[in-house]
C-alpha cells in the first residue's frame, strides 16, 4: 500500500505542480489563443506525460499504472484535438517503446477511448470553466465501466486480487482527473479574477486623474483664451503687450508640465536602462534646485557615503528626485533639506530628509493617490510621476514623518551589474 500511495503521490505531483504553475504564468503574462500557447502547452502536458509513463506503479509483475490520462484530458480540454491527438501519438509510441505485451492494448484502447468521448463532447457544446469540469467528471464516469471491460477483454483475468487493485487504481485516476482540471480551473479563475479587479482599479485611477489633470489644464488656457481675446480686440502698448505675452507663456507652460507630469505617470516604463552615476546626477539636481531653495530659504545639502552605479534614465531620474526634493523645499520654508547617498550590500540608498511641516499618518499613506497633495494648489502629480518613476526603475520608496518636525524619503535601488 505504501508504495501505490508513493506512486500516485509522485504522479499526481508530476501533474498538479507544473500544470498550475503553467497556467499561473500564462494566464498572467502569456496570450489567451493561438497558436504559441497551444504549442506550448503540448510541448509541457508531453513533459509531463513522459514522467508520469516513465514512474508507474509496478503490480503482479505485469502492471504498470500510472496517471497518463490526465495529461491527455488537460490537453484535449484546453488545446483542442489536435494538441490532444498529439498527446494521444505520443503516449502510444512512448508505451510501445516501454515493452509490448498485454497491457499495452489496454494502456491505449482506454486512452482512445478517452479521447474519442472529450473530443465528441466538447465539440457539441462551447465549454465555459463549470462545463470543463462537469466534462471531466462525466467522462470520467462513464469510462470506470468500459476500463473494466477493457481490463477483462484483453488480459483474460482470472485472478479477483488483480481485478480488485486495477479497480480501485482507476477510481484514484479518473477522480485525480477531477481534481487536477478542478485545480486548473480553480486557481485561472482565481488569477482572472485578480487581474480584472486591477484593470478596474487602474480605469478608476485613470478616470480620476484625468478629471484631475482636464481641470488644471482649464485654468490656463482659459487665461490664455483671454489674453488673445483681448489682443484682437485692443490695441495696447508694446511693454504691456509683451507683459501679457509673458504671462501667456507662462500658462501655457504650466498646462504643457501638467501633461508631461500625466503622460510620465500612465506609462512610467525606462525605455532604456543605462548605468547612473548618483554623483553626477545629484550635481544636475543640486544646480537645478539650490537657486530655488534660496528663494525659499532653505539650506539644500547633499553627502554621497558611497557611489555605486544604478540602472535607470537620467532624465527620468532627475525628474523624480527634482519633484520630491522641491517638495520638500516648500514644506521647509526657513529650514533644511538634506540627500544622503549610502550603500548597503548589493542596494544605493537615498534618503532625502527635511525638516518641515511633516505629514500625519493618514496622509503618508494617500502620498502618491491621484490627485492627492499636501499643498493648497498642488496637483499631486508630481509625487505620483516620482512615484512611478522609482518603481519603474526596480526602486522603493518607504515614507516617514513626524508633524511639525519634519519628513524622510527612503529611495532604494539595487546596484548595477555587468
Amino acid at each position: 500500500m505504501a508504495e501505490i500511495m508513493q506512486s500516485i503521490m509522485g504522479n499526481f505531483m508530476f501533474i498538479c505542480i507544473p500544470s498550475i504553475l503553467y497556467f499561473v504564468f500564462w494566464t498572467k503574462y502569456g496570450e489567451r489563443t493561438g497558436k504559441v500557447q497551444k504549442t506550448v502547452l503540448f510541448i509541457f502536458l508531453s513533459i509531463t506525460l513522459v514522467l508520469c509513463m516513465t514512474f508507474p506503479y509496478h503490480f503482479g509483475g505485469r502492471y504498470m499504472l500510472d496517471f497518463r490520462l490526465i495529461p491527455l484530458v488537460l490537453g484535449i480540454l484546453y488545446g483542442g484535438p489536435w494538441v490532444g491527438g498529439a498527446l494521444l501519438a505520443i503516449l502510444t509510441a512512448y508505451r510501445c517503446m516501454i515493452g509490448l505485451n498485454d497491457g499495452t492494448f489496454f494502456a491505449v484502447t482506454t486512452a482512445a477511448i478517452t479521447y474519442t468521448s472529450l473530443v465528441v463532447i466538447s465539440s457539441k457544446v462551447r465549454l465555459n470553466n463549470r462545463k470543463k469540469r462537469f466534462l471531466a467528471l462525466v467522462v470520467s464516469a462513464l469510462l470506470f465501466p468500459i476500463s473494466l471491460k477493457v481490463i477483462w477483454l484483453s488480459l483474460h483475468l482470472v485472478n479477483l486480487s488483480e481485478a480488485l487493485h486495477l479497480s480501485v487504481f482507476k477510481i484514484i485516476e479518473f477522480t485525480a482527473i477531477w481534481v487536477t482540471v478542478y485545480l486548473v480551473e480553480l486557481v485561472s479563475s482565481q488569477l482572472r479574477i485578480q487581474m480584472e479587479l486591477q484593470e478596474i482599479e487602474k480605469m478608476r485611477v485613470i478616470s480620476q486623474i484625468a478629471a484631475s489633470v482636464s481641470h488644471e489644464i482649464r485654468n490656463p488656457l482659459t487665461t490664455v483664451k483671454g489674453l488673445l481675446q483681448l489682443f484682437r480686440e485692443r490695441e495696447l502698448p508694446a511693454e504691456k503687450r509683451e507683459n501679457l505675452t509673458e504671462v501667456a507663456l507662462h500658462e501655457l507652460s504650466t498646462a504643457i508640465n501638467i501633461i508631461s507630469d500625466y503622460l510620465t505617470f500612465a506609462k512610467p516604463q525606462i525605455a532604456k536602462m543605462t548605468p547612473l552615476d548618483l554623483e553626477v546626477e545629484l550635481q544636475q539636481v543640486m544646480s537645478v534646485l539650490t537657486p530655488y531653495a534660496n528663494m525659499q530659504q532653505v539650506t539644500l545639502t547633499v553627502a554621497i557615503d558611497s557611489n555605486q552605479p544604478i540602472l535607470g534614465d537620467s532624465q527620468q531620474f532627475r525628474q523624480s528626485i527634482i519633484n520630491l526634493v522641491k517638495n520638500c523645499i516648500e514644506a521647509s520654508s526657513n529650514g533644511s533639506v538634506h540627500i544622503a547617498v549610502l550603500v548597503n550590500r548589493e542596494t544605493v540608498i537615498m534618503r532625502i530628509q527635511d525638516t518641515g511641516c511633516g505629514m500625519t499618518e493618514d496622509q503618508i499613506q494617500r502620498l502618491g493617490s491621484p490627485y492627492y497633495s499636501t499643498k493648497e494648489k498642488g496637483t499631486g502629480l508630481g509625487t505620483m510621476v516620482a512615484f512611478s518613476i522609482i518603481r519603474a526603475m526596480n526602486g522603493s520608496i518607504h515614507v516617514e514623518s513626524v508633524v511639525d518636525k519634519g519628513s524622510l524619503f527612503t529611495i532604494s535601488f539595487p546596484i548595477a551589474t555587468g
